[in-house]
């Protein structure tokens, strides 16, 4: 005989045995249907809203389109939706427990957070949500755009959650427990006001509690990740505090000290959730460039030697001819020696070459190409190996990036690189550690080959459009050059012009690129 549970007032449960349920449901009973962990999907610009399924049973595709083995993270934010029939405005009461004591150690009800409409989250062990009620998509203002509630939705129930424990000391226990194995979550449901129902399809009301996603039909698998929530500037469900600069905070991280893997989530102007891509950060020593290179004898034990001579014989303006990897720094070797001096602490980087395609040359070398569900970003590299950046400012770099493209905004983005993987970045001294980058000049032909200031070919007006949204995202300080233009289509640039959020900076000369670093590091959902 199955069993079921009931959901008692601390949030525990009792095991009851219910009768067995028929092959066809009778329509007329007050039934809790499905129960399943969803996210949110928008259409007809921002103004209808439905939900995918997201578990074992509906495998979500990275951006390889390849299957994600597991169905969220910790820490992640989810919808959890009660699909019902006869019990509009009817409350349930809603608990969520680990099918296994890997985690926290027991089976017990979970405390997570909630969203409290209209812009905090508060931890609840259970969740009282009313059918047919909608503040849990509700915007920061307390309001919403969807003109679809009533019609498509009002026999569901919806909570919005965050998948963690309110501090962080717990945070860690939990990830510490997880590592990197996975754990499966259930879900028990009950009338809050104790009458009966039926579950699933079963043909009577019973009293007591029913359970989803407790068996291999479908299971909903969450896993150990560090993860950032980037959000487009136009994006009124983005509920994140100002930063220092007067603007809403655009990017939210989930830091997770058992697991190396990164995984970037943007949410466009209406809200859609798109996965753009998973890396694996490395921590790598600090490194500061310094004036005196050290004699040999204190460099180290020599590591790494990296050459490039091939690069440049093919036609890459790769400043360094090698790259001398030693235990205490690192020295390039080119027409000018510089040593990168190991400084205290680490930190962490990621490679931004996601294509990793191979050969040397002159070309760009294309790097990341998303295009998914509306969201473009892509960029490539060109005369450079320093691929390597930060977390947290790679974070900002593909917001900027997706945000640009949905404007309007064709161009293709080339960098002329960031760090070293070492975090050196010969011949630079601002570049190390991931904390820098040069992009190219934006060009009216929009193909990412470089240009200079004063040329006729020089998009000047789209170039200031990037350069506002890179500062939006976290890049508040660059570098660039004085300069009027009279040759290209612009007329803003004519005389005494220089590229916001920049200094005049000509030795060495930036008037073939655009400078940008001072990034304004992102908080922790803990901080």
């Amino acid at each position: 005989m199955a069993t079921r549970i009931t959901i008692t007032d601390s949030g525990q449960t009792q095991t009851l045995n219910p009768p067995l349920a028929p092959d066809t449901p009778d329509d007329s009973l007050q039934r809790i249907s499905d129960v399943y962990f969803a996210k949110k999907v928008i259409t007809d610009d921002g103004t209808r809203v439905s939900f995918t399924k997201i578990d074992s049973a509906h495998a979500q595709q990275d951006d390889q389109n390849q299957a994600i083995p597991y169905d969220s993270v910790l820490g992640k934010t989810v919808y959890l939706i009660l699909e019902t029939s006869n019990m509009t405005d009817l409350s349930i009461d809603v608990v969520i427990r680990p099918s296994a004591n890997t985690m926290t150690e027991n089976t017990d009800t979970l405390q997570l957070m909630r969203f409290v409409s209209p812009d905090r989250y508060e931890m609840q062990r259970m969740f009282t949500v009313q059918v047919g009620n909608f503040d849990a998509l509700n915007k920061r203002d307390g309001s919403h755009n969807y003109t679809n509630l009533r019609a498509d939705h009002i026999n569901k129930a919806i909570i919005k959650l965050q998948l963690r424990p309110d501090g962080r000391a717990t945070f860690d226990e939990w990830s510490q427990r997880l590592a990197d194995g996975s754990i499966n979550l259930e879900v028990a449901v009950e009338r809050t006001d104790n009458n009966p129902c039926a579950y699933k399809d079963g043909q009577e009301e019973v009293n007591g509690a029913g359970t989803f996603l407790d068996d291999d039909t479908a299971r909903f698998r969450v896993v150990n990740k560090n993860i950032y929530t980037i959000y487009h500037g136009s994006n009124t469900y983005n509920t994140l505090a100002e930063n220092n600069t007067g603007g809403r905070r655009r990017i939210q991280k989930v830091q997770n000290a058992h697991s190396t893997e990164v995984i970037y989530f943007y949410y466009d102007q209406n809200d859609n959730e798109h996965r753009i891509c998973a890396r694996t950060k490395e921590s790598v020593t600090r490194k500061r460039r310094v004036n005196t290179i050290p004699p040999v004898a204190q460099r180290g034990t020599l590591l790494e030697t990296i050459d490039y001579t091939a690069n440049r014989a093919a036609g890459e303006n790769i400043d360094a001819h090698y790259l001398r990897v030693y235990s205490n720094g690192t020295l390039g070797d080119g027409a000018t020696d510089k040593w990168y001096a190991n400084q205290p602490g680490n930190v962490d980087m990621v490679n931004m070459d996601i294509i990793g395609n191979a050969g040397v040359g002159p070309q760009i070398f294309e790097a990341f190409n998303y295009n998914q569900n509306g969201v473009i970003i892509r960029y490539g590299f060109q005369h450079t190996r320093r691929r390597s950046i930060q977390p947290d400012l790679f974070a900002g770099f593909l917001g900027s990036l997706a945000q640009f493209r949905q404007e309007g905004h064709t161009h293709y983005i080339v960098s002329q690189g960031f760090s070293y993987a070492d975090a050196s970045c010969y011949p630079s001294a601002e570049h190390v550690n991931g904390e820098a980058g040069d992009l190219n000049l934006l060009t009216t032909q929009q193909d990412g080959v470089n240009t200079i200031l004063t040329a006729a070919n020089f998009d000047y007006d789209n170039a200031v459009i990037l350069r506002n949204i890179l500062y939006d995202f976290g890049f508040l300080l660059g570098r660039s050059e004085n300069f009027s233009n009279t040759a290209n289509a612009s007329t803003a640039d004519n005389a005494n012009s220089r590229l916001p959020h920049t200094i005049h900076t000509a030795t060495p000369r930036h008037n073939n690129h655009l400078h940008i670093h001072g990034f304004n590091q992102i908080s922790d959902i803990y901080a």
